[in-house]
């Protein structure tokens, strides 16, 4: 467990009864046990929402239970409640803040300068003391056994009582085992009384000279600081976004669960209130997408390089940008790319140790071992305490200075500690190990491996040194955070396979509702969409309050067009959380993907009065009013999302089609177009300016554009389906079965491509080939619009309109707001001879779609053949006030007309079909009816 200087949470209280007090604050607590009323028996919990633990196992109130506890009050802890110290040197008497009054734009700027500053070193003569616990220590050792001690000793409580007391703390004792030593990120409250920057300025340097320490006992001081800051000047951007690189650099010591990130989102969301579109809101949100999991790195890196480009260029460079763009880099293996942005950020503020530590670790992946170790040396001489620099010298020293010896001092001084993030610390123990070895110390040499492999999974190093000792029934099995940062390695490199089974090994461990939750999304990527569905569910299960999960399965089910399912999931959403943006927004995406603009508007604009500067939502917004033509409402929308994130690709795409609208598609496309040649890298704006060309016929262009696409992408799944597009207006079907049918083999999940090849073979008049694809898209979504509509096309060709009733059935229940069916069911009753049933069919279609002409046309004759020539009439008489110029309208009036025996009105109409339509494909037909009326034959 942490202890931190303050807290920011109220606790509960539940005593050996189940009776509940509270809340209180940490004070009032530490109050009620030096009164007696808390006899260490009770658990506590952080209010609201937080899991009980006893209260003898926080270290906040375990020195004031032994207090209390004790014969004498002022007696010190025994050996048994030591903590273990950070190692110093010989002579050093403590770190003084690196340059603590210096804010980022306050530092001086030096381009000579390659290290951080050097401390000054104390006098060797000076004596050594022990120093008090600090808040960032972590307990490394178990506090029970010291305080069944205390229980015993003080106890003057009846024998059942002391007997009983004895018993829990022996359960205690025997349950004992290694504990996890993680923390928690603390959210900024509300309702603080709000005060001048001017005495909040001590703080700020206070907090800014322990961040640049770079060590965890800094971090949570720099953390309760910024927080203290933020909490009561809210306008302070610039504090927010240190808090949420502070964050980042904690977020490898936390539970990293949903709980965790919600606490950064919180802070983007009041950064993007005081500073939208500015630099400190978007290091926030780089710190967001980062603390997110791989799947958001790319978006990450995307915003970093905006912010970078646009920055860059004015008086004051982005400092923390360039670290960012270095960590990234490093993250990604490009690490002597990483080296130049890391040394921008140190150039910038050399007094930061942490870009010196991360271009120290690329230099020692490049091999160029001297240079690195040199960096480690320095930040030792600045920082003795930086436990990460101590390990990461240690091993080369070792390894490759060849100097064991003293390899082994630096790496057992740093273990002392576990302020340092898991990896580091596996690298660490498995270096003793390996040293261990050497002196052919083997027992030692296993310990050592198997500590490391707990610590981390990935150090297959370690595990062959572990079975190569003990063999495999030595190897540790994983806990859950070690699997979800397999998983994240696994999914970093994109193998989601091996991922999804590192997140359910996690969720099997602790379930951890945010391990649950990413295993989904790596099958939803694997094309297995049942599966990720079913793990929305176990997310939600362990999590039920994680509105993200319940937003990501609506989001999953809209796509496979199963619009029901999707929105009783964002029911029970909405009744978990009432008041979130997150739910609102979902609801707006399903009904865009129903087609249902209108309703997403009205999702929407409930989801922006939660918070007006979520990008997703401006987003659904722009493509909402984009889908029913209100082209400045969408580049409102859209014009915000760009403000907010200039390198969101979605919103740049959306603010091109609005432009498109406003101005015209040359507008349109010539925004793109920059887009592409800024950005030659990203596929999405091509795509976009592809679908741009073709939706316009401007079919060469477009046919260009995605040309170039399938060559700079590895598996380009969407060229090839909307090259196939450009391909089948232009004629070619061949070319474009073959690119649907390549689309379908690198996504088997995707019906898309095999339901557009089916309906070319339909085009084509091959009924049997084209059903057999439409089975194909059955099989992998039943509910997919339009395919039984297809089928039932395909049986029409092929002579069997009883079949194609069937199908339309089938297309009506999964899809009754869509009028196809109905026509189609129509047509078949009309091959039937069935026209009453036929004008029914039409009837239905006319309330789904009561602008097209040409159904009350098709309808009047539906009703002429059942001999109801008044409504024929009637229904031409509509059709004519919606769309006068069609031709069909007159060759049915010339049909009534001479059903009624009236010849020259007949022949009147026949003539003006032919005038609207002169090359008619039925001209000959209707003229040898024209000449038989004329000569007075029956036709």
């Amino acid at each position: 467990y942490i202890r931190m200087e303050q807290c920011y949470l109220m606790l509960i209280i539940r005593n050996a009864s189940g009776q509940i007090e509270g809340p209180f604050n940490t004070e009032k607590v530490l109050y009620k046990i030096g009164r007696g009323e808390f006899s260490g028996e009770e658990m506590i919990a952080h209010y609201p929402g937080g899991k009980w633990i006893p209260i003898s196992q926080d270290p906040q109130f375990y020195d004031k239970l032994l207090e209390v506890l004790s014969d004498d009050p002022n007696v010190e802890a025994s050996e048994d409640t030591a903590v273990l110290e950070f190692t110093r040197p010989e002579g050093y008497t403590g770190p003084k803040p690196n340059a603590g009054d210096t804010s980022p734009s306050e530092a001086v700027t030096d381009p000579g300068v390659r290290t951080p500053p050097l401390e000054e070193k104390s006098s060797p003569s000076k004596k050594k003391k022990k120093r008090s616990r600090r808040p960032e220590d972590i307990e490394l050792v178990d506090m029970r056994p010291a305080l069944m001690k205390a229980i015993i000793k003080r106890a003057r409580w009846p024998l059942l009582v002391t007997v009983a007391a004895i018993a829990v703390a022996a359960i205690l004792l025997a349950t004992s085992g290694p504990k996890e030593e993680r923390l928690r990120l603390v959210a900024p409250q509300k309702n603080q009384p709000q005060v001048g920057l001017e005495s909040l300025k001590p703080r700020i340097r206070s907090g800014v000279g322990e961040f640049l320490k770079d060590t965890l006992g800094g971090y949570l001081k720099a953390q309760n600081e910024f927080i203290f800051v933020v909490e009561r000047n809210q306008k302070n951007a610039e504090v927010m976004a240190l808090l949420c690189m502070t964050y980042l650099q904690l977020w490898p010591y936390t539970y990293q669960d949903y709980t965790d990130s919600r606490v950064v989102s919180k802070v983007v969301q009041m950064a993007l209130q005081v500073d939208p579109g500015g630099i400190h809101s978007a290091a926030c949100r780089v710190v967001d997408l980062a603390v997110r999991g791989p799947s958001r790195e790319q978006e990450a890196k995307s915003l970093v390089e905006s912010v970078l480009d646009t920055w860059s260029r004015e008086g004051q460079p982005p400092i923390m940008f360039y670290f960012l763009k270095g960590h990234l880099l490093e993250n990604s293996g490009e690490h002597a790319t990483a080296i130049g942005y890391l040394q921008s950020a140190q150039k910038l503020w050399p007094q930061w140790i942490l870009p010196f530590v991360v271009e120290a670790q690329a230099l020692t992946k490049l091999e160029r071992y001297n240079e690195a170790g040199n960096i480690y040396r320095n930040i030792l001489r600045s920082n003795p305490a930086h436990t990460v620099a101590r390990i990461e010298l240690g091993i080369l020293e070792y390894k490759y200075f060849n100097r064991n010896e003293q390899g082994e001092r630096y790496l057992n001084q740093a273990l002392e500690n576990t302020d340092a993030p898991r990896i580091v610390l596996s690298r660490g123990y498995l270096g003793l190990a390996e040293i261990a070895l050497k002196r052919q110390d083997n027992s030692k040499a296993l310990n050592f491996a198997q500590r490391a492999y707990s610590l981390s999974a990935s150090n297959n190093q370690a595990k062959n040194l572990i079975v190569q000792l003990g063999g495999l029934g030595k190897v540790p099995k994983g806990r859950g955070w070690l699997e979800v940062f397999e998983g994240d390695q696994a999914f970093r490199e994109g193998d989601y396979h091996k991922a999804q089974e590192h997140y359910k090994q996690a969720f099997a461990a602790d379930r951890n509702a945010l391990a649950a939750l990413k295993a989904a999304q790596c099958l939803w990527r694997m094309s297995l969409s049942t599966e990720a569905i079913q793990w929305l569910n176990e997310a939600i299960k362990a999590d039920p309050k994680m509105i993200e999960a319940y937003v990501t399965m609506a989001d999953y089910q809209a796509q496979r067009y199963d619009f029901l399912a999707a929105s009783r999931v964002l029911e029970r959403a909405r009744k978990e959380n009432p008041k979130s943006h997150e739910v609102y927004r979902g609801f707006a995406l399903v009904e865009l993907r129903r087609n249902n603009s209108k309703g997403a508007l009205t999702y929407g604009k409930q989801a922006l009065q939660l918070y007006e500067n979520d990008v997703e939502t401006l987003i659904v917004m722009a493509e909402a009013s984009l889908a029913i033509r209100d082209f400045k409402m969408a580049y409102n929308y859209a014009s915000k999302a760009v403000e907010m994130d200039v390198n969101h690709r979605k919103a740049q795409v959306a603010y091109a089609e609005a432009i498109a609208g406003l101005q015209g598609v040359d507008a349109g496309a010539d925004y793109l177009l920059k887009l592409v040649n800024s950005y030659s890298s990203i596929t999405e704006y091509r795509l976009a300016l592809g679908k741009m060309l073709l939706a316009d016929e401007r079919f060469q262009q477009a046919e260009e554009i995605f040309r170039q696409v399938i060559k700079l992408e590895e598996k380009p799944k969407d060229a090839y389906v909307e090259l196939a597009k450009v391909l089948k207006a232009q004629g070619n079907n061949d070319e474009a079965l073959d690119l649907l049918l390549k689309a379908a083999v690198l996504d088997p999940a995707d019906a898309e491509p095999l339901f557009l090849a089916g309906s070319i073979l339909i085009d084509m008049k091959e009924a049997q080939k084209a059903m057999l694809q439409f089975n194909r898209v059955i099989t992998i979504n039943k509910l997919y619009p339009l395919v039984h509509y297809q089928l039932g096309r395909a049986a029409m060709l092929l002579g069997d309109p009883k079949s194609a009733l069937d199908y339309t059935a089938e297309e009506k229940k999964a899809n009754p707001n869509l009028a196809d069916a109905y026509l189609l069911a129509a047509e078949a009753h009309t091959v039937m001879g069935q026209y009453s049933a036929c004008a029914g069919e039409y009837q239905k279609a006319i309330k789904l779609r009561p602008q097209q002409a040409m159904i009350y046309v098709k309808l009047a004759q539906c009703y002429r053949k059942s001999g109801n020539t008044d409504a024929a009439t009637s229904m031409l008489n509509v059709a004519s006030k919606k769309e006068d110029g069609l031709a069909d309208i007159y060759k049915e009036y010339g049909a009534i007309y001479e059903l009624k025996g009236d010849v020259n009105h007949a022949i009147e109409s026949y003539n003006q079909y032919f005038v609207l339509d002169p090359d008619a494909p039925d001209r000959e037909q209707i003229e040898e009816r024209i000449n038989a009326l004329q000569s007075g034959k029956t036709p």
